[in-house]
């Protein structure tokens, strides 16, 4: 139980850090660049500190589960596109031959 607490605990610690890498490229696309260098400053301390306050293995769990996620989510991308398009060309005859239909009429 305290390992799941300990991964979740990880992930969310990871959310924030990706939060602020996006904060940190907004900044650098709005071309806010002493901002950017303050902030990017604050974000590498956080993250040696992630670093340092976390166990390789604990870590890799974390990463590992996160890849099987992300390769999941792929999959049901991919399934979901597929029945998309198997649905648009069903459509796509029910309306040709609803319009078969009219022009026997």
């Amino acid at each position: 139980m305290h390992e799941i607490e300990n991964n979740n605990h990880i992930e969310q610690q990871l959310d924030a850090l990706l939060t602020q890498q996006k904060q940190l490229n907004i900044l650098l696309k709005e071309e806010q660049y002493e901002d950017f260098l303050q902030q990017q400053i604050i974000l590498s301390q956080q993250i040696k500190e992630f670093m340092d306050s976390h166990s390789p293995d604990s870590l890799t769990q974390v990463l590992n589960k996160l890849r099987r996620l992300e390769e999941k989510t792929t999959a049901l991308t991919i399934q979901a596109e597929s029945h998309f398009k198997q649905l648009k060309d069903k459509s796509l005859l029910q309306q040709r031959n609803k319009n078969r239909l009219k022009a026997y009429k």
